[in-house]
């Protein structure tokens, strides 16, 4: 058995950066960049009017309105003389020789003319061209995350494709004589499927697709399902069959096919009888059965794993110290992850923090950490807490 931190470690040093494919922005989200982006147009691409108003044409007070300049309209051939102002919108090609955009809310209008009621400095309300980004400027860099600011950014330079590390083909395979499908009856004994729920809902809503197989506790068929799986995938999650009972069998399978163990069993509370391992390039996961267990262990390492696949720098959850709303006890010698809600700095542990319970992650949004040589945490003091996505 290993502590949390050798565990981590161990992840970090096997897991391997999946190849480099270029895709289609609409299908980026999320992803890592496998090289630096250049800007192929200057951002903006001509000088632009920052807001509804006019164009002038010299530094003056009053003004003869000779054109008018909607968003999308060309006004390259455009030249105003001096004293003369085109109406202008939001978004709008400003003509070459402007001296500044009025905004309209101090112009005073009749019929053709206008009457500034403020001064306008230079280049007042103009967006000139290549402010944001010129020709051929680093736009991104390697390394940078896709996120949706990034893609609107991207798309807005007219860059339809990108190069990223490929993301993982997730198979997620979940054992258990006992578990039936909502809808089915709950005859006695049997209780109805929550990981495969669980697990592939989050994986989801972080933008990856799995493919989900269940299994009975049977050792030939739990072996053909897993080794089906490793085949075809390259990062494994089996939940259950990973513990030492007469019916757990995940374990000697993953020794039948020659996976390479990196840990089993770590030191902590929930999840102790944790399995990682590698086949190839294929990172293995043999996560508890216990609902809330298994969440935990997803979302401290099999979330890293996955984020290792795809080539970030800073795979773990987003660490921080907050200060804890009330005592906290520690039984026994094992590090702590319990489910918890965190706000304007201080953190309050929930109530059920049973591994079998999934109700209490419902309303968490962090994981405060507890290390295995605490015992008691006083009220007031700082705690490391891993922020969920």
């Amino acid at each position: 058995m290993i502590e949390v931190a050798e565990a981590l470690n161990t992840i970090v040093s096997k897991v391997l950066t999946n190849p480099v494919v270029e895709i289609e922005m609409a299908s980026a989200l999320n992803c890592v960049l496998a090289e630096n982006v250049y800007s192929p147009i200057a951002m903006p691409p001509f000088n632009q009017s920052a807001m509804d108003g006019y164009a002038l044409c010299g530094n003056r007070k009053n003004y003869r309105v000779v054109a008018e300049i909607k968003a999308g309209d060309s006004a390259e051939e455009l030249e105003l003389n001096l004293g003369e102002a085109a109406r202008i919108f939001t978004g709008a090609m400003v003509p070459k020789n402007i001296w500044a955009i009025a905004k309209q809310e101090i112009v005073v209008t009749q019929q053709d003319r206008i009457e500034l009621l403020q001064t306008v400095n230079e280049n007042a309300n103009i967006r000139l061209s290549g402010e944001e980004l010129e020709l051929d400027a680093l736009a991104m860099q390697k390394g940078e995350i896709l996120n949706p600011a990034a893609i609107g950014f991207l798309n807005g330079l007219g860059i339809t494709s990108v190069k990223v590390y490929n993301k993982p083909n997730i198979a997620l395979v979940v054992t258990g004589n006992e578990l039936i499908r909502p809808g089915q009856e709950l005859s006695k004994g049997k209780i109805f499927e929550s990981n495969a729920a669980a697990l592939s809902a989050l994986l989801e809503s972080m933008g990856f697709e799995s493919d989900v197989s269940f299994v009975k506790d049977d050792y030939h068929s739990t072996l053909k399902v897993i080794d089906q799986a490793i085949e075809k995938h390259d990062l494994v999650i089996v939940t259950g069959g990973v513990s030492v009972g007469d019916y757990d069998y995940t374990y000697k399978v993953f020794e039948e096919l020659g996976v390479e163990k990196g840990f089993y069993k770590v030191n902590q509370k929930p999840g102790k009888p944790l399995y990682f391992g590698l086949k190839g390039d294929v990172s293995i996961f043999g996560l508890p059965g216990n609902p809330a267990a298994a969440l935990t262990c997803f979302y401290i390492y099999v979330l890293a794993a996955i984020r290792l696949k795809m080539g970030f720098s800073v795979p773990f959850l987003e660490k921080k110290q907050f200060i804890i709303a009330h005592d906290q006890i520690k039984k026994g010698s094992r590090a702590h992850f319990l489910k918890a809600k965190q706000a304007n700095g201080f953190v309050s542990v929930n109530h059920r923090q049973s591994s079998a319970m999934l109700s209490s992650f419902i309303d968490a949004n962090c994981l405060v950490y507890l290390p295995s040589e605490d015992q008691r945490i006083a009220k007031g003091s700082a705690v490391d807490t891993f922020i969920l996505p």
